[in-house]
């Protein structure tokens, strides 16, 4: 096993020891969803609003053409 596949095995497995903890505690803006809804401003409508939310949109359009194209974007 090379040393970045290990390493992205490492990451899944805290995504999911910090995620899974989050999810039965029920307190407000600790999960990843709820920290990414503050950070681009998806509830509500702060300065900057609109910045943040083409940003996420532009983010999570790109990884979906990455992923789906093997790569050739």
């Amino acid at each position: 096993m090379s040393p970045y596949v290990f390493a992205w095995i490492l990451w899944v497995a805290m995504f999911f020891a910090i995620e899974v903890p989050a999810l039965f505690n029920r307190q407000p803006g600790d999960t990843l969803s709820e920290v990414i809804w503050k950070v681009f401003a998806v509830r509500g409508k702060p300065v900057g609003w609109q910045l943040r939310r083409l940003a996420l949109l532009l983010g999570l359009a790109w990884l979906v053409i990455h992923l789906l194209s093997g790569g050739l974007i």
